[in-house]
């Protein structure tokens, strides 16, 4: 199984679930629904994904939670024909919660496969340099960036989820030897501010990434101060909402990536795939 479908399957996810939006937003009444089984992340996770993969954790959670959003997909197609408009909204918003889900559990799974993979095995990947980078200690230098290059945004997708787990293991020892970044340094802040925000053409949804993530990184740190001061009720609410932030974050840089990738601007690693 090569890291590539993983992110082949996240891209199909999102590119479905753009359809149910716009089918929402344009009042359409009919769609092409496929089954939990039979959309492109269906065929993966029912063939090479639980032959090879299912190991893994998350892969077996996303198994559960991509059927979810598939009956949630189909009660709100069934809404809409029948004109339910009080409930659309509401069955919306859980496809777009599940979403989030599914794009995390993807993540959980390549950031898990990559760290448990030994790095000879990529000596002639396209994600040689890339996978370097992952695993090196020290974030990468702004100018070193490739500025039209979609791997960096995935490279700041997946520290997003190390430093995001990283604050989960600081959670569960009451606060004690978190370390702390700034939103600017850490590898989605410099991502932000050196690439996205150059990049005129999707300024929109850079914008209200680097919203969300510093709201994430903002609760992040009050969490912990909470934590060191025993506070520990306020500090699980906040951990909470900390948690939908990061998932949101991973979601957002998913579309960037998407766009990116459809606009031309960059040259993929991956064959992008049909849309579903």
């Amino acid at each position: 199984m090569k890291q590539v479908d993983l992110g082949i399957a996240r891209m199909a996810h999102v590119l479905w679930e753009s359809e149910l939006e716009e089918m929402v937003q344009k009042h359409r009444k009919t769609i092409h629904l496929t089954s939990h089984e039979d959309c492109e992340l269906g065929l993966w996770l029912h063939g090479e994904g639980i032959r090879e993969l299912y190991h893994l954790d998350p892969v077996r959670r996303l198994v559960g939670v991509h059927e979810q959003f598939h009956q949630a997909a189909d009660r709100l197609v069934s809404m809409i024909s029948m004109g339910a408009e009080e409930n659309i909204e509401r069955e919306m918003n859980r496809v777009r919660g599940l979403s989030r889900d599914i794009v995390y559990f993807i993540t959980e799974a390549e950031l898990d496969y990559l760290e448990h993979k030994p790095l000879s095995d990529f000596s002639a990947h396209p994600f040689k340099s890339f996978i370097h980078r992952l695993f090196n200690i020290h974030l990468p230098d702004p100018g070193e960036i490739e500025k039209r290059g979609v791997l960096e945004v995935s490279h700041a997708r997946l520290m997003h989820l190390r430093w995001s787990r990283q604050l989960l293991r600081a959670f569960q020892h009451w606060g004690k030897d978190a370390s702390l970044e700034s939103s600017d340094l850490c590898s989605v802040g410099i991502w932000i501010h050196e690439v996205g925000l150059k990049h005129k053409e999707i300024i929109d949804i850079v914008q209200e990434l680097d919203d969300r993530h510093q709201l994430f990184h903002t609760k992040a740190e009050e969490t912990i101060r909470l934590l060191r001061r025993k506070n520990f009720r306020r500090s699980e609410e906040l951990f909470n909402e900390v948690t939908n932030l990061g998932r949101e974050v991973l979601y957002l840089l998913t579309r960037i990536e998407l766009l990116l990738l459809q606009s031309g601007e960059v040259d993929s690693p991956i064959n992008i795939l049909k849309h579903p």
